[in-house]
């Protein structure tokens, strides 16, 4: 059972990080001010600066809260089997990516702000790190090609990335996402084995 202290901390990290991710979003990183965030959660900057170093140890917690949030939907995807499971997945993150807020926070700007390498770790224990395991247990069980994993699964988040972006910027239209998921189809094809 939690105390009431640890609720309110909690309740407030949380308010921090949902302006955070509105201001990053609309604003980007460097526009973005501590102290405007921190009227927007309601908070005082003393608060935001118990909780968060800087402004870029916020950024990053919103950065890792997004990539949570899209490795849980992933995770969403149904079928038994797990090349169908990989491939629903994908679609509903397509959809997902899409989101203005993902578009400019995780692809845009989290490798710029966290810099290359820190980002990759952290790509690592998310969305790139599951695909990577996912990719690994299908070529385990013969059901992709062998291909070397480290490289399927980055051209499978550049496709992501690519694919959400180009939904993005055709504002959603049906065509657009017709258009994505038939290339979707014919990558995953192209990884299975004879």
């Amino acid at each position: 059972m939690r105390s009431r202290r640890e609720a309110n901390i909690e309740a407030t990290r949380a308010a921090i990080l949902a302006a955070a991710r509105r201001h990053f979003a609309r604003e980007g990183f460097s526009a973005a001010e501590i102290g405007r965030i921190a009227k927007d959660a309601r908070v005082t900057t003393g608060a935001v600066y118990h909780h968060f170093a800087n402004k870029k140890d916020l950024f990053q917690a919103v950065a890792e809260q997004l990539e949570g949030e899209i490795l849980a939907t992933a995770a969403k995807a149904e079928g038994t089997d797990p090349l169908a499971r990989l491939r629903a997945g994908f679609e509903l993150l397509i959809d997902v990516c899409a989101a203005p807020d993902i578009q400019r926070i995780i692809f845009i700007e989290a490798p710029q702000v966290i810099g290359p390498e820190t980002w990759r770790e952290i790509e690592l224990d998310y969305a790139f790190g599951a695909l990577r395991a996912t990719l690994d247990d299908l070529r385990e069980a013969g059901a992709i090609k062998p291909y070397p994993l480290e490289l399927v699964a980055r051209l499978l988040l550049a496709l992501l990335r690519e694919a959400s972006a180009e939904l993005a910027r055709e504002k959603r239209s049906p065509e657009t996402r017709a258009r994505v998921s038939a290339l979707v189809t014919d990558v995953f094809s192209a990884l299975l084995s004879p």
